[in-house]
């Protein structure tokens, strides 16, 4: 294998619609912007991702955080949809990268929607391998979160990782991963190409 890739899903490779939900189903007059939904989100679901919350207290904690007109019963239901599945070309994307680079994917997740994650791959998964955080226990920017994956492989290794947020690329350049800060497949595809990952 000539190097490591690391993806991010949501936002890179996959569809996780939670801020519509919560946009959606607000009982709130002004709509909640997807900026703000994030600076909230975030450190609300941190515990959740790492598998420390449970899944009531998550949903209790939203559907309150945000008044929504949903019951936690019916937040979790309408949550794990909210796992819309894989962007048109990145299954094909991965299994192109597959033949020359050991692929694997980094995400800030959880056990209500990572099954349909799982079960969105097909019965052939172009991954080597997964890393999800309510798994790990490792929350990205947080380094241990890339330290787990950096340590499986020989010093010198060349990761390259891509993920849609800021914070998380500078965290990984921080470790000497080559990372880049895309959206999307077709930037991700882009962005492959100019690191030569793509013949």
């Amino acid at each position: 294998m000539d190097s490591v890739v690391v993806f991010d899903m949501g936002g890179v490779l996959y569809d996780f619609q939670g801020a519509q939900l919560l946009a959606r189903t607000s009982r709130r007059l002004r709509r909640w912007r997807s900026e703000e939904v994030r600076e909230v989100w975030v450190p609300m679901v941190r515990g959740f991702e790492t598998g420390v919350a449970s899944e009531a207290d998550f949903a209790e904690a939203i559907v309150r955080r945000f008044d929504l007109s949903l019951s936690p019963f019916e937040f979790l239901a309408a949550f794990r949809d909210a796992a819309a599945g894989f962007f048109d070309g990145a299954l094909s994307l991965v299994a192109e990268l597959r033949e020359q680079h050991r692929v694997l994917s980094l995400s800030n997740t959880n056990h209500t929607q990572w099954p349909k994650v799982l079960a969105d791959l097909g019965a052939e998964d172009p991954f080597h391998g997964h890393y999800p955080s309510h798994l790990s226990g490792f929350h990205k920017p947080d380094a241990r979160a890339y330290q787990n994956i950096s340590e499986q492989f020989s010093t010198g290794t060349r990761i390259h990782f891509f993920d849609d947020r800021s914070d998380n690329v500078s965290a990984a350049q921080k470790l000497g991963w080559r990372a880049r800060q895309v959206r999307g497949v077709a930037e991700t595809r882009a962005a492959c190409r100019d690191a030569g990952l793509l013949g």
